[in-house]
């Protein structure tokens, strides 16, 4: 035999003995509940395993914590197909039922991560294109800071004006593009700011 024969013989017999040590070490079968659960994710697909938040399996059940009843009963419908995939994936029957239950934490967790992703689209659609001070408005915002006597202040207060007021147009701008152009005019007295 060759030594790289040789060396690829060790190196499965290594791998199979550290398997081996590993299926010794873990007398609670963690490995394979793991195997198990990670099998059925796979099968049941991103969307569906999302409202999954907990698993759990004892003497070949493998109970699937989900986030609302709807699922529990859809996804109990299914069962026997996910059992049948878990077990075919594995190569062995380790999964022998399945049963899909309603958790408190799991619907909690759901929501609060609905809320947060919620709250992330609503943000991101609250940016706004700000909408350029005119020549004219500059000169009133400028004007009202002349009173300010640093220097440095003066110009972060000119900044800080002329940054809101274009924010404020833009924000107007989404409601009514045709006044973004021009000065913002107050809605009550038609006059401009």
């Amino acid at each position: 035999m060759s030594r790289r024969a040789d060396r690829e013989s060790q190196d499965t017999t290594v791998g199979d003995a550290a398997y081996g040590v590993l299926q010794r070490l873990d007398r609670g079968g963690n490995i394979e509940r793991a195997k198990a659960v990670a099998a059925w994710r796979e099968i049941a697909g991103d969307d569906v395993s999302a409202h999954a938040m907990g698993y759990a399996m004892r003497e070949g059940e493998l109970v699937v914590y989900v986030d609302s009843p709807a699922w529990a009963t859809e996804l109990a419908a299914l069962s026997e197909q996910y059992r049948s995939g878990i077990n075919t994936a594995l190569g062995k029957e380790l999964v022998s039922t399945m049963r899909f239950a309603v958790s408190k934490k799991v619907s909690e967790e759901r929501a609060w991560e609905d809320a947060r992703a919620r709250e992330e689209a609503e943000t991101r659609h609250e940016l706004v294109t700000p909408v350029p001070a005119s020549s004219q408005e500059r000169s009133q915002i400028e004007a009202m800071a002349a009173q300010i006597h640093d220097g440095a202040l003066r110009e972060a207060a000119v900044r800080a004006a002329v940054r809101g007021l274009e924010w404020r147009k833009g924000m107007e701008a989404r409601k009514t593009p045709q006044r973004a152009t021009g000065a913002l005019q107050d809605p009550d007295s038609g006059s401009e700011h």
